[in-house]
């Protein structure tokens, strides 16, 4: 396919036709700021207006029910100057175009990104985001004597809002942010959720609606500012929430978390069924993959681990179904049924060889032909040693 070439802070960037600006600029390297966009999510401005959400108890009524959201959804912090056009625009937005000269660092654009910057932080906790002693802070002892429900979330550290706030710059004029009360459900299982972090750029809404389907999230207009829940119910249970995760993934704050990492947030951290497996096979993976009717990928996926799918999905105490999280709605995800039921599938295949490494010129002796035995030998042999298995 055929790439035009732009022009980006004296940049020369070479793009597909139809890639926006900011997905010029991302390909090459240069980052601008943004909180609404997503890569994987539709625009802000796609989400249709809800009559009614909940957050918890509390309903919400909108201004601008069944209306689509306009650029009143955007965050309006990815915005450029382009050459002859008279005003800056979003780059989530504008499409790249051949021989076009973008900017996106001058004194009007800084001033901008501020200004709705400023307008987000009005309305979410940030006096951590400011303080000299955050790097490191553990958020409970304030040496600034900072009111609990005006610092930052337990993502201080690690939060887009906070890397964005750090490349802008926060004006000094920023409001203070005075606590809104808003509600805050730790009752539902697997999330936790906390209105008063939301900053309403809609990525939820549209996770849930367009790419999961489950239409579980909504949001409304109201009072100059967009305001997300559930469509119906107080909780996620009521609301026929899948519990899929996928809104705690794209969530730009804290205002929506896992419950395993509500307390302390590890970025390396493994689900608890894959942390509580002996072997570490990686479970979601080979669980979505069976869903997908892809049982052949599934099993090479579980041998890359275990050379013997079969016989674990037969043998296996499953420690893994113990710590499923699923055990908090209703019943863990048949782990064990489900490997042996991929492996079953393509019984009588041939399994794709894994690659070996180069030989070693070692050789190994194994004394017993057992589970553990063949274990061993198949993972040496892999790694370019010469076996030899001695049974009786």
């Amino acid at each position: 396919m055929s790439k035009l070439t732009l022009t980006i802070d004296g940049q020369t960037i070479e793009c597909p036709p139809g890639n926006t600006i900011l997905e010029a600029a991302d390909e090459a390297g240069v980052y601008i700021p943004r909180l609404c966009y997503h890569p994987d999510l539709a625009p802000a401005n796609t989400v249709i207006w809800a009559e009614t959400v909940h957050q918890g108890d509390r309903i919400i009524e909108g201004d601008k029910p069944g209306g689509k959201a306009g650029e009143e959804a955007h965050c309006n912090l990815c915005l450029v100057e382009i050459e002859s056009q008279p005003q800056p625009v979003n780059s989530c937005q504008t499409q790249a175009t051949a021989g076009m000269v973008v900017h996106t660092d001058t004194p009007q654009v800084i001033q901008l990104r501020q200004k709705a910057l400023s307008k987000i932080l009005a309305d979410h906790p940030h006096a951590c985001l400011t303080c000299a002693q955050k790097e490191g802070c553990s958020r409970t002892d304030c040496s600034s004597n900072v009111p609990t429900d005006e610092r930052c979330c337990v993502l201080l550290g690690r939060c887009e809002l906070e890397k964005v706030s750090g490349f802008i710059g926060i004006p000094g004029d920023t409001p203070k942010y005075v606590p809104r009360h808003r509600p805050v459900i730790k009752d539902d299982p697997l999330f936790d959720r906390d209105f008063n972090l939301c900053i309403g750029c809609l990525r939820c809404v549209r996770v849930c609606t367009d790419v999961r389907g489950a239409d579980v999230l909504g949001a409304v207009w109201k009072d100059g500012r967009a305001w997300v829940g559930t469509r119906t119910g107080e909780g996620l249970q009521e609301a026929q929430c899948r519990f899929c995760g996928a809104c705690i993934e794209v969530c730009s704050t804290g205002a929506l978390l896992d419950k395993e990492t509500a307390g302390t947030v590890r970025r390396d951290a493994p689900l608890p069924c894959v942390a509580n497996c002996p072997a570490g096979i990686d479970i979601p993976r080979y669980v979505r993959l069976i869903a997908l009717g892809r049982d052949r990928e599934a099993v090479e996926l579980i041998r890359s681990r275990v050379p013997f799918p079969a016989i674990l999905g037969y043998v296996c105490f499953h420690p893994c179904e113990d710590t499923c999280r699923r055990n908090d709605l209703d019943q863990p995800v048949a782990i064990c049924a489900l490997k042996r039921f991929a492996a079953e599938a393509v019984a009588g295949e041939e399994y794709l060889l894994p690659e070996k490494a180069p030989a070693s010129g070692k050789k190994i002796a194994i004394i017993g032909s057992g589970p553990a035995g063949l274990t061993a030998a198949y993972y040496l042999a892999i790694a370019g040693h010469r076996v030899e298995l001695f049974e009786q």
